[in-house]
């Protein structure tokens, strides 16, 4: 099961929750139900990419009862790795989900699609994401359905058949604060962090943990907008903010980098 999801790169289609919303018992059918020459051929293109394919060469020569290996295999790792956390990741889940419905309340699609990622730009009608292999999905009246997880870590993912219904995986970013630096008094103020930013540096950055306007920073940290704008040029600058334009309006969102430096785990 590890051989067939890298961290990096493609993984295959038969794996990925398509729509989500099934249980596991009904992922592991749709899984084993794959048929042969979807199977074969996915397995033939992963295995192309990898340096030590063994394993996928023994998937694609047992066919179903080695199918029904990784179904169980799948089911082991469920048991081990990730039942055991579902309260634990449920909330981050609904946090996301509740941010983009208000998003889509407030200011329509285009704030919605304009706030997915800093690696997502909604170019109306095209949804683009950057620094993302050559790929494009035609929708043709088919909608997508945008699917937060937990195990997509950095970067927004799609499925490689453009046949198949049209899903945009993005990462769940854990809320600023889920993992911070504990003092010796018990206070989880980012102290690192206001000594490595300064403590009005390291407010903007927290302030971009959901996406803000230059305007809305100055308001909220009682600044004036020359400072609030100096001091998220310097945040983008240090690659731990990013600035995205929607419409007339530009918004500071806050990179992977700069969030697990505020939780005290920053990304190497």
């Amino acid at each position: 099961m590890l051989s067939l999801t890298p961290p990096r790169g493609y993984s295959p289609d038969f794996l990925t929750p398509g729509r989500g919303g099934a249980t596991l018992e009904e992922q592991l059918d749709g899984l084993l139900s794959t048929p042969t020459p979807r199977f074969r051929e996915e397995l033939s293109y992963f295995s192309d990419k990898q340096p030590n394919a063994s394993s996928i060469r023994a998937l694609l020569d047992g066919g179903a009862p080695m199918l029904d290996r990784l179904g169980h295999a799948i089911t082991r790792y469920h048991r081990a790795g990730i039942a055991p956390y579902k309260r634990m990741l449920r909330p981050h889940l609904q946090a996301d989900r509740d941010r983009r419905l208000q998003g889509l309340a407030d200011g329509g699609v285009d704030r919605l699609l304009g706030n997915l990622h800093p690696d997502v730009v909604w170019d109306p009608p095209v949804l683009r994401v950057l620094d993302y292999v050559e790929h494009d999905v035609h929708l043709e009246g088919r909608g997508i359905v945008l699917l937060p997880s937990a195990f997509c870590r950095r970067h927004p993912i799609t499925l490689r058949d453009t046949d198949l219904p049209p899903v945009l995986v993005l990462p769940v970013q854990p809320p600023v604060g889920w993992l911070p630096r504990v003092r010796a008094d018990g206070t989880t103020e980012h102290e690192p962090v206001v000594a490595l930013l300064g403590r009005t540096r390291a407010y903007v950055l927290e302030e971009a943990a959901r996406p803000v306007t230059t305007t809305e920073l100055a308001r909220r940290l009682g600044i004036s907008l020359a400072m609030a704008s100096r001091h998220t040029t310097v945040l983008r600058n240090a690659g731990l903010v990013v600035s995205r334009r929607e419409r007339n309006t530009i918004f500071h969102h806050i990179t992977a980098l700069g969030r697990g430096l505020l939780n005290g785990r920053p990304f190497t």
